[in-house]
Formats: structure tokens, C-alpha cells, sequence
């Protein structure tokens, strides 16, 4: 119990500091390039476990053609995502879904959207969902939060350039987490990287 306790109010310090960061203007960023779907696979590695443990099924749903870049500081965002599918998980019916897509929008944006199959967001609840501190009733539950990580992922998008929000109509929640499009050299630049780490050939034993 103190462990956790301990792990729980850790990270409450982080996400409190990271949020006096974003208002003084002294957080540090560095935007480049960031491939949408590995992004998300990546993200969807880290919350398997979580999801497994409930019976809760992860779906990613890549897009047709090579995954849209967009530009973003690569740990925040990840960041973002982690919670945004973190909160999938948690508040999701037993043996549920949370599905996970990418798109490049009209305006020019990269919008990463997750969906799941929970008991969703009235009206009510949707006008105090970015309050610092609000959980929105569940902290008489068993499930663990802070209630600023919402707070938190909605200004590290603002800080990048986004935005953040939700959509409530129909049954579940469907966040989306939208940045500018990358676009030119530097995605170029990446994307060649990114060949040359897939061609490489394995390390002989003994080298590195």
C-alpha cells in the first residue's frame, strides 16, 4: 500500500509540475517528425497488459496507404496517447474494445482518434471533463486516478500546436488528439532513416 500510495502521488508531482511548465511557457519541446502508426503501435504495447488483465481487446486500425507524419515532440505525445488509451482501458465494461485510428484531416492536421466501448460522457460531465482535480465521480470507485491527466494531455497539445477533445454522442467515448501534418524534408529525411533501420543487418555476436 505504501508503494503504490507512493507511485500514485510521483506521479501526480510530474503531472502537476509539467502543467506549472506549460503556464510559466518554460516547457521544453522538440518537434520533428513522428509516423503516426508506429507511434501507436508503440503506445498500444505499453497498455496490453492493463487491457489483457480486464479481457479488454486493443484494435488499431492503420490507415490504407504509409502512415500520415505529423510534428510532435515524439515523448509527449506518447505521453498523450498513453493516457488517452490508459483511461480506454479503465473506464471500459469488462471485455470490452478500444479501437485506435489515424487520419489526415482537411485542414491539414494529423488527427489520432481512440474509441471505446464504456458507459460514455453525458453533457454534464462533458463541461467538467478538463477541470484539474475532477474525476467526474469516479474516485468512489475502485479505479486509480489523479483526475489532471486530461488536464494535463490537453496542454501538451496546445504546447505542440494541436488540440484535444471528445466526442460524446453515441454510445462510448471517441478522444481525439489532433497536431499539424508534417510535411517536406524533414519527413523525407525520416522516412529514409526509418529504411535504413529496416535494412540494416543484425549485430554478430561479439560487436556493437
Amino acid at each position: 500500500y505504501i508503494l503504490t500510495a507512493g507511485r500514485h502521488l510521483l506521479g501526480l508531482i510530474d503531472e502537476v509540475l509539467d502543467i506549472s511548465r506549460i503556464e510559466a511557457g518554460t516547457l521544453s519541446l522538440s518537434l520533428e517528425p513522428v509516423r503516426a502508426d508506429h507511434l501507436i503501435d508503440e503506445t498500444l504495447d505499453l497498455v496490453w497488459p492493463m487491457a489483457e488483465a480486464r479481457g479488454i481487446r486493443l484494435v488499431h486500425e492503420p490507415p490504407p496507404t504509409d502512415g500520415p507524419y505529423l510534428l510532435a515532440d515524439l515523448q509527449r505525445l506518447k505521453q498523450v496517447l498513453l493516457n488517452l488509451l490508459s483511461n480506454a482501458v479503465k473506464y471500459n465494461v469488462e471485455r470490452g474494445l478500444v479501437t485506435v485510428t489515424s487520419a489526415t484531416t482537411t485542414t491539414g492536421k494529423v488527427r489520432i482518434t481512440v474509441t471505446d466501448t464504456g458507459p460514455g460522457i453525458s453533457p454534464e460531465q462533458r463541461a467538467l471533463l478538463f477541470t484539474p482535480f475532477q474525476r467526474l465521480g469516479a474516485e468512489q470507485g475502485p479505479v486509480e486516478g489523479t483526475g489532471i491527466g486530461l488536464v494535463l494531455s490537453r496542454s501538451l497539445a496546445e504546447a505542440m500546436g494541436g488540440s484535444l477533445d471528445v466526442d460524446t454522442t453515441g454510445p462510448g467515448s471517441r478522444f481525439w488528439v489532433e497536431l499539424p501534418a508534417a510535411t517536406g524534408e524533414l519527413v523525407l529525411s525520416r522516412r529514409d532513416q526509418e529504411h535504413a533501420t529496416r535494412e540494416a543487418p543484425p549485430a554478430t555476436p561479439g560487436t556493437r
